[in-house]
């Protein structure tokens, strides 16, 4: 097992037990008085709960709660843990914690519970000159993307569609320049210089679940849309 790509060997600890739990859903909906089916309306999806066990040992218990200390720091904002026996990377906010003494002084578990939910690793969707695709996201839940966009000839009003609720249009870019529209960061970005001035959009870019078909308004560029499958 690893905590932020550190192996917890570098602690002398492992893991010991995992329980992943899947996240509570409501679905949203409104039953009309007298109405013969229920209305559906978009439904949020939280994050799922995950408890987890690290069995540490050592030559004695002050060393062992020094090691314990070194890897609770690594949980005091979001981390990623990668679960012996789990495919991909469990992206965990510590919501408890508690340490349980073993009756040998030189065996300790700590016991730690995350709100949070998998990710596999990022995938490059490449669209040269194309101006309609479909893909299908493999994950359950909508991701957030990269798209960066490499302006083969001048763009004018260049319009991606399917990654956000309304499309994404770059108003001007130069020929042989890329703009890079981060979804996660939250920022737009030409030669690393701010660009949001550059663009018209509502919303920042994201992998919808299943099937998406994209639509780009000319073949005068090249997109790349960067994500991680995201899993409830």
């Amino acid at each position: 097992m690893k905590v932020n790509g550190i192996d917890l060997r570098k602690y002398n600890a492992k893991q010991l037990t995992v329980d992943v739990q899947p996240p509570g859903i409501n679905v949203n909906y409104e039953w009309v008085t007298k109405a013969l089916l229920p209305e559906e309306f978009d439904t949020d999806v939280a994050m799922g709960h995950l408890k987890l066990s690290i069995y540490f040992r050592g030559q004695d218990r002050s060393k062992i709660i020094r090691s314990m200390s070194e890897l609770m720091q690594q949980f005091t904002r979001s981390c990623d843990l990668e679960l012996d026996g789990y495919k991909g990377t469990y992206k965990g906010y510590m919501t408890a914690n508690d340490y349980e003494k073993k009756s040998v002084k030189t065996r300790y578990v700590i016991n730690l519970e995350f709100d949070g939910f998998f990710y596999d690793d990022e995938l490059n969707l490449e669209f040269d000159g194309k101006q309609t695709a479909t893909v299908y996201n493999a994950g359950t839940r909508s991701a957030p993307c990269i798209v960066e966009i490499y302006a083969k000839s001048t763009l004018q009003n260049y319009v991606v569609t399917g990654l956000s609720k309304e499309g994404i249009v770059v108003e001007s870019l130069e020929a042989g320049k890329t703009i890079i529209i981060d979804g996660i960061k939250g920022i737009v970005t030409v030669d690393g210089n701010n660009a949001f001035n550059r663009l018209n959009m509502w919303e920042f870019p994201r992998m919808p679940t299943g099937e998406i078909t994209l639509g780009f308004s000319s073949n005068a560029a090249r997109v790349n849309v960067k994500y991680n499958p995201m899993w409830i």
